[in-house]
């Protein structure tokens, strides 16, 4: 016999599913990705370079050539608004093997400039190339920052644990994409001891629906994704938050009640059962009953 305590993480409004998105480089591809997410109000984060904005270029990467052309700075408040903004690296460097005072201007200098430019902090970060060893990550504490994305596919919907190293679930051009919607959208319960709450992150650059001719792809994927009033549709941004949020609560040594010192509402249940409470800011309430297995 077990007692199982429930205080488990949910999504707010006791949803069991959230979403979000992520895309590097800011290029004009952009534009025509934010009209499909815009359209069914589906939120995303952008990584961008504030070094090279408006830069212009092309792109191949082992497949065919296609425009890789930066947005200007001034368009890009105007062009991203209702979604989140975070840093990519000052000059889209790969940090391999780089001392920490170098790592560090170029993470601190991308998140300077964002700032400057939007007229507010920047707490996020996606490795360039993926590149996150030891003193990149300590780097990027370093610079203030929240969390950093790398483009390691876990294909599940696990919280992270550690944000700073943020696996996402996969790729948009994952093979598994489509059956990984599936689950994410099944009411099926999702097993995880530190909570059942799903959370399901797609990643990439925009020119690569130009290189692969597949813009299909993605709104197909937003079309049945969107709408739900089962999925809270969130920024990286708001996704560490909440987390974070959930984690700074206090519990009474009997598990019995909860204080929320934080200034966003957490809601919290149990593992087995679809039952939640919402623990509001600065509110002390008691658990939900113990459920014994």
């Amino acid at each position: 016999m077990s007692y199982i305590v429930n205080d488990r993480l949910y999504w707010p409004g006791g949803r069991r599913k959230c979403l979000t998105l992520s895309y590097d480089d800011g290029v004009t591809q952009d534009l025509r990705l934010l009209e499909i997410l815009n359209k069914k109000g589906v939120k995303a984060t952008f990584n961008l370079n504030p070094g090279l904005f408006g830069q212009e270029n092309t792109v191949t990467a082992g497949k065919k050539e296609v425009s890789h052309i930066k947005l200007g700075e001034e368009k890009i408040a105007s062009t991203y608004s209702g979604h989140e903004i975070a840093a990519h690296g000052f000059l889209h460097t790969s940090m391999y093997g780089m001392d920490s005072a170098r790592c560090v201007k170029e993470i601190l200098d991308s998140r300077a400039a964002l700032e400057k430019l939007l007229g507010h902090p920047v707490t996020g970060f996606a490795y360039a190339f993926g590149a996150a060893d030891e003193t990149i990550v300590d780097a990027v504490k370093k610079s203030g920052l929240r969390y950093a994305r790398t483009i390691k596919s876990t294909c599940n919907f696990d919280i992270p644990q550690d944000f700073l190293l943020w696996d996402p679930t996969c790729h948009h051009n994952d093979e598994k994409l489509f059956d990984l919607l599936s689950e994410f959208l099944s009411d099926e319960p999702y097993f995880n001891f530190y909570s059942p709450a799903k959370l399901f992150y797609v990643w990439g650059h925009a020119y690569e629906f130009d290189q692969c001719d597949n813009w299909d792809r993605i709104e197909e994927f937003v079309e049945k994704v969107s709408g739900r009033e089962d999925v809270w549709y969130a920024t990286n941004t708001e996704i560490e938050e909440y987390v974070r949020a959930y984690k700074n609560l206090i519990f009474s040594a009997d598990s019995d009640y909860v204080t929320n010192p934080s200034a966003i509402s957490v809601w919290i249940g149990g593992v087995f059962d679809c039952k939640t409470k919402e623990v509001r800011p600065g509110e002390t309430v008691s658990l939900l009953p113990k459920t014994i297995m």
